[in-house]
């Protein structure tokens, strides 16, 4: 695995539980180690094809100094998230936030916290009976591409099957499909359903027919 870092940048914020950090604010360092299979850019030559270091730190700094919130754990996850999000060619983040002017009453180097973010295979099925049901798939996969956090990695063919659970309805197209994303398990689960529900998909009858359903198989 390549690795590409950013190491000890201080940036000035307003983080901290008590309401003194937040009004005078202090210095952070910010540590970004980023983890790629592959960097196109080796080879190249070209910026446009690895990550651009400016970019990177110019996302830290915004978030560092427009956030008010209180911990540093969600501090380095925020960051992690939008650096990730950032560059598709990224598998996985690590990101280092020390606070050495931390208002504890004694001798200490820094308070830190690294946190990681990184991207895993979702395996999902599809289905649905209603309708046009190749297309209405058709569409939620095109959805599921435009998403900006995810990558449709594999789909499947479809196949016809028989229902289960509620027999008078009609036979379904299902399939499935792997998704890559640094997206957490529930965050995922809310993505598809946001999906189901600009399709149409009702929730009447249990196991009942349906524009389309999307179901999280596996995902680790």
């Amino acid at each position: 695995m390549n690795r590409i870092s950013l190491k000890q940048m201080k940036l000035f914020g307003h983080t901290g539980c008590l309401p003194e950090e937040k009004k005078n604010g202090q210095y952070f360092y910010v540590s970004i180690d980023m983890f790629c299979r592959e960097i196109p850019g080796t080879l190249t030559d070209d910026l446009n094809d690895t990550v651009n270091y400016a970019d990177v730190y110019e996302i830290a700094k915004k978030i560092v100094e427009e956030s008010d919130g209180n911990l540093i754990e969600h501090l380095a996850f925020v960051i992690g998230r939008a650096v990730i999000g950032k560059y598709g060619l990224i598998d996985s983040v690590r990101v280092l936030v020390r606070k050495p002017d931390a208002p504890i009453d004694g001798e200490f180097d820094a308070m830190e916290t690294e946190i990681s973010v990184s991207r895993k295979d979702v395996v999902i099925g599809f289905g649905g009976n209603m309708g046009d049901r190749e297309q209405i798939i058709n569409e939620a996969l095109d959805m599921i591409r435009a998403n900006p956090a995810f990558e449709l990695i594999k789909v499947s063919s479809l196949y016809e099957t028989e229902p289960v659970g509620y027999d008078d309805q009609g036979d379904f197209l299902n399939g499935c499909a792997v998704i890559r994303t640094y997206l957490e398990p529930v965050e995922v689960l809310h993505e598809l359903q946001r999906i189901e529900n600009e399709l149409h998909r009702v929730r009447t009858i249990k196991n009942g027919p349906r524009t389309i359903d999307l179901d999280i198989l596996l995902i680790p």
